[in-house]
């Protein structure tokens, strides 16, 4: 059997990750490893996903554990039963929060992967494991991001960006023994043709303090926005996964799931004020100014708004995506441009500002 094993299901990406592969997989099983307290969303799910695709029916299994535990907290019966029929491991399972203190993101970054990966040294019939990383591993490095540098020097700006890049660094040092593809995506946004997302972080939060603030507050950028803000769009970041994880000279390599013309955060930010409807921004902070002001308690309650999201917004990082664009250019998938799908994003926060998770 070429059985699959995923971590982080039924999180939003995991859920439509899984759904493009069932349009190539003919086979199964799959087991979708998932913490106790999402066992009742994950069993909803996967009948979802079993009612569109008829061949998935009878083929998935829900795996109560913890990749904070060794063994990822499996029984012994159920982790040979994995090794006699998982060729392919996902592991999608991590802290995103960029405020996330440093306990938990070791936990859950660094000690869930290496927990995946010694399973996955166990498992004699693994053909690859499919690590996702973000790109934002490259820490607070500026200028150009290569897909196969990884340790630079660099400095981290929280937590999540440090216990990421210890976890890649992990992956990395077992690739001996465990075959594995590394696909580093950008800032997750919903999907670019119907605007869904599930959670409300990176400019999520923008667009609910623009939703909240009355039209007459004036508009104000938090620094010069300079930077290049690299957005995935939910349905692209999946199918590009999808077709590296298929492809023959993937293994072994690092991919950026990055946009190769990324617009500024001046644009970005403009384009949202725009789409809502509201009038330009009138001023700009200066730089100096922004992020100890949004570092404080109040500030950040009163918009909601992490300072951890700002510095990113003024910090200048360009990622290649050489790999990518060169196994997946016979492909049919292309980027699209933000300018055509950013009123999506924007019209289905407006609509969802319930569902998005982003404190008030």
């Amino acid at each position: 059997m070429n059985g699959t094993l995923i971590t982080g299901f039924p999180g939003f990406i995991a859920g439509r990750l899984v759904e493009r592969l069932l349009a190539d997989a003919d086979d199964g099983p799959w087991y979708f490893l998932v913490e106790p307290r999402f066992v009742f969303a994950a069993q909803r799910r996967c009948e979802a996903l079993a009612s569109r695709w008829p061949k998935f029916a009878e083929r998935w299994f829900i795996v109560p554990g913890d990749i904070r535990q060794p063994d990822l907290g499996l029984t012994a019966s159920v982790r040979d039963r994995i090794a006699a029929e998982v060729r392919q491991v996902w592991h999608l399972a991590a802290v995103y929060d960029l405020a996330i203190d440093s306990a938990t993101a070791r936990a859950v970054n660094i000690d869930g992967t290496l927990h995946v990966l010694d399973l996955c040294q166990r498992l004699p019939r693994l053909h690859r494991l499919l690590y996702i990383s973000t790109c934002f591993v490259a820490g607070d490095r500026s200028g150009v991001v290569y897909e196969d540098e990884l340790d630079r020097g660099q400095g981290f700006r929280n937590h999540y960006e440090a216990t990421k890049f210890a976890a890649e660094q992990q992956v990395r040092q077992r690739m001996a023994d465990v075959p594995t593809v590394i696909l580093r995506p950008a800032v997750v946004v919903g999907d670019s043709r119907t605007g869904e997302m599930a959670k409300g972080d990176g400019p999520y939060f923008v667009m609910r303090l623009l939703l909240r603030l009355p039209r007459w507050v004036p508009m104000i950028r938090p620094g010069p926005c300079a930077a290049a803000v690299n957005l995935v769009p939910v349905d692209v970041l999946v199918d590009a996964m999808a077709r590296l994880a298929a492809h023959p000279q993937a293994l072994g390599r690092t991919f950026h799931l990055a946009d190769p013309t990324p617009r500024s955060a001046a644009w970005l930010l403009d384009g949202m004020i725009e789409a809502m409807g509201r009038a330009p921004a009138v001023a700009t902070l200066p730089q100096a100014l922004v992020s100890p002001l949004f570092d404080r308690p109040k500030v950040r309650a009163m918009t909601g708004v992490p300072g951890e999201l700002i510095r990113y917004f003024n910090h200048d990082v360009r990622f290649d995506v050489r790999n990518t664009a060169e196994l997946l250019a016979d492909s049919s998938l292309r980027w699209p441009d933000l300018a055509d799908y950013l009123p999506r994003l924007v019209g289905w926060a407006a609509d969802h500002t319930d569902q998005l998770g982003v404190a008030s």
